[in-house]
């Protein structure tokens, strides 16, 4: 009897353990990297006018062919809401990625680095839970003709949980580069 009450006590113990082993979070599944081929910056005139749309994509993923990039043409003295959009196209079916962004906006910012000649200043990046900046939308105000280069880097924090802060400069060390592409721009 005292070796079958030992041995349904070992079973239960065994049990629990399983069971609560199984319900903890996989800390490598959290913010997992993911591959993104294509990104859509898109453009909404504030005050009307047509949207705009330009594309960077790497249809074959990082190695492959050589991406392919649109040049972004703006109107001179126009303010846009802009918004992002990123897909891999090399699974299948194409995976949309915006929305896991979204979900851990925790654990990525996009950072928008022009260089002069450009006319254009970003500002009202959308904001995480705590307050930091995420920019998957934004606003880009333009002012005289010019042209220039915007550089959009997508960085990842992968700490769990992330650390990112407003601080934060495009190359810390709590983060690593998921995207990162330079634009042409034209301001006509």
């Amino acid at each position: 009897m005292k070796k079958m009450k030992i041995a349904n006590l070992m079973f239960a113990t065994l049990l629990i353990t399983t069971v609560l082993h199984s319900c903890k979070k996989d800390k490598t599944e959290a913010n997992e990297e993911e591959v993104i081929t294509t990104l859509v910056v898109n453009f909404t005139p504030v005050g009307g006018g047509n949207p705009l749309q330009f594309i960077y994509d790497d249809a074959d993923g990082p190695g492959g062919n050589a991406p392919s990039k649109q040049t972004i043409a703006l109107q001179a003295n126009k303010t846009y809401n802009v918004s992002l959009q990123l897909f891999n196209k090399t699974a299948n079916p194409i995976e949309e990625l915006t929305s896991e962004i979204v979900n851990e906006s925790e654990a990525h910012r996009f950072y928008y680095e022009q260089t002069t000649g450009n006319n254009v200043t970003v500002s009202n990046l959308n904001k995480d839970g705590n307050n930091v900046s995420v920019g998957l939308s934004s606003t880009w105000a333009t002012t005289n003709m010019g042209n220039g280069k915007m550089k959009i880097t997508l960085r990842h924090y992968p700490s769990d949980p992330p650390n990112k802060a407003e601080a934060d400069l495009v190359n810390s060390t709590k983060s690593a580069t998921d995207l990162e592409t330079e634009f042409d721009i034209t301001v006509n």
